[in-house]
């Protein structure tokens, strides 16, 4: 096992490496150390490397987001390796003493987080590389937990303004390039704009990016970093991105990092949110509006024209205040649909994302007959198709997915009722096993005359009759009908050939009940990522909302005007 670990350790050396054994991510050596210094916990040792004990400790699989979380925070990047196959598959390949095979299946750094536990719902999380060449330099952009993607041509001395803009919680910068940054730094390879060109054009399915823009080499550079970086991260597979918005500097005003801090505009001198503008003024009822507004302020526009379309937005909410009450009571109500994607995508999604996507994309069509008024600004009129597109899917996952679908799917019960006609037989046949267990336990209290006797089960011994250990001989004789399995303290359990057929049959039928709703997952996960652009547009107009509507509900509290713009400095 320690070979395989230490295998395992070699591809992720910079990395603290989470090993899969049974229900616990285990760390051995120096990991273990680090980690028990940082999350707080035991450190233990389990056998002997080179003569020495090997230090130990480990985390529960259920809740090992948690730790992630401190690990992250502490300035730790983590491996996680799982199980690939069952220990039933090991023994046919090797036989009864073969290990199962594990692999690496994700690093997780700062900038790569999707989980819903390990974010801030009204923030983003800018993975950024920054890339050097001919003189120029660029800068790319990904919040994986929601598809953004930007791509930036900075000058010389504005790359400090940039990366304060975006604030971002991890900066990939390849070897020999000199960047003092507060932000955690990685280097990394991949900076290579030829085969960034190429796996841009594969990534979009697009024969040329012109339709993006003229990137320069810098810019591509960049951009080959962040994707060869990702694709590191995920294994080999590459997360959910919109297609690359190319960003000009002079899109917005530039702010050096200094009077950036010094104005508050998204954080207080001392880092905190409350008591800056942004805290000022964010009525946002959404995690996107929330995360659309902070950028918005770190990027003023200097385009009047786009200037004025988003205040005609927002004046259109603030004269019309029965239906700004109307939207965003409505937008309080909506999941985060775009995370819930970014999750679906990165492969660690669950059926309560594929019900957020469900729910939010309905609620659009509703959304879009609410604000289809007249006569209404050109902002809205272009928002308003992105709400419109969905029916088919949002059909199929209501017929697919029950109204509150669990989390972990372990235990199944997601898929509704009517969706597969050979999967509700499966479940009947397990309820009736389960009901004829229920009698079995009633006939067996009057058959032994033992009123304490009870049918439990467990991951171990499964569906077994146990008593109290005081009137359990009676069991042991060989006529009795009943087997011996375990006797603890107090207590001793059996079994009998009616339980054990009948406990077969409700094994079998939920075996493969669960396999069919994992299949059907897997299906509807597909043919949803099939739509994942369209969503991602439908979060971003949900987002551009309600920014507006938000503002404007700031602005009628104040009683603020709308400013007019003049063309002079």
């Amino acid at each position: 096992m320690m070979a395989q670990y230490l295998a395992l350790k070699a591809q992720a050396p910079d990395c603290l490496l989470f090993y899969r054994m049974g229900d616990f991510f285990e760390l051995f050596f120096e990991d273990a150390k680090a980690a028990s210094a940082t999350l707080d916990i035991a450190l233990t040792a389990r056998g002997e490397h080179d003569g020495e004990p090997i230090p130990m400790c480990g985390v529960p699989a259920h809740s090992h987001e948690a730790y992630l979380a401190r690990l992250i925070k502490g300035g730790h990047r983590v491996a996680i390796a799982e199980q690939t196959e069952t220990p039933e598959q090991a023994k046919k390949r090797g036989g009864s003493k073969a290990l199962v095979a594990r692999g690496i299946v994700r690093i997780v750094t700062p900038g790569t987080l999707t989980e819903e536990v390990l974010l801030d719902a009204r923030a983003a999380n800018w993975l950024v590389a920054v890339a050097r060449a001919g003189g120029a330099l660029g800068l790319a952009a990904a919040d994986i937990s929601t598809g953004r993607f930007e791509i930036i041509a900075v000058g010389p001395n504005m790359l400090d303004a940039e990366l304060a803009r975006l604030g971002p919680a991890e900066v990939v910068a390849p070897e020999n390039f000199d960047l003092q940054t507060g932000y955690p730094l990685t280097i990394a390879g991949g900076f290579d704009s030829n085969a960034a060109e190429r796996r841009l054009k594969t990534q979009f399915n697009v024969a040329t990016l012109d339709g993006w823009g003229e990137f320069s080499r810098a810019e591509l550079c960049a951009a080959g970093g962040l994707l060869a970086y990702l694709e590191r991260a995920g294994q080999g597979a590459l997360p959910f991105l919109q297609p690359p918005i190319r960003r000009a500097v002079s899109d917005h005003m530039m702010i050096d990092a200094a009077t950036r801090e010094s104005l508050e505009i998204v954080n207080t001198t001392s880092g905190s949110r409350k008591g800056s503008l942004l805290d000022a003024i964010d009525r946002t009822v959404t995690g996107g509006g929330a995360r659309l507004l902070g950028s918005d302020l770190a990027a003023p526009l200097t385009d009047r024209a786009a200037i004025d379309a988003r205040l005609d937005l927002v004046g259109f909410f603030h004269d019309d205040g029965d239906l700004r009450a109307r939207l965003r009571a409505a937008l309080r109500a909506l999941p985060d649909i775009g995370r819930a994607l970014g999750r679906l995508a990165a492969g660690r999604g669950s059926p309560r994302d594929l019900a957020q996507l469900r729910d939010g994309l309905d609620q659009g069509y509703r959304l879009h007959d609410m604000l289809k008024v007249t006569p209404r600004p050109a902002l809205l009129e272009a928002l308003l198709p992105a709400f419109l597109g969905h029916g088919e899917l949002v059909d199929r996952l209501q017929r697919a997915i029950v109204a509150s679908p669990p989390i972990d799917t372990n235990q199944g019960g997601y898929i509704a009722e009517g969706y597969d006609a050979a999967l509700d037989v499966l479940r009947m046949r397990g309820g009736e096993g389960r009901r004829a267990i229920a009698a079995l336990e009633a006939s067996y209290r009057d058959k032994t005359g033992i009123n304490q006797l009870k049918i439990r089960h467990n991951n171990v011994l499964g569906y077994h009759i146990e008593v109290p250990a005081k009137v359990a001989d009676p069991l042991m004789r060989a006529e009795s009908g009943f087997t011996h399995r375990q006797t603890l303290a107090g207590v001793v359990r059996f079994n009998a050939p009616e339980l054990h057929d009948h406990a077969s049959e409700v094994g079998q039928a939920g075996s493969h009940a669960l396999a069919a709703e994992a299949a059907h997952l897997e299906e509807l996960t597909g043919f949803t990522l099939a739509r994942a652009r369209e969503i991602a547009a439908t979060a971003d107009a949900l987002a551009r909302l309600d920014v507006a509507a938000g503002l404007a509900e700031r602005a009628a509290e104040g009683g603020w005007c709308r400013p007019a713009l003049v063309e002079r400095p």
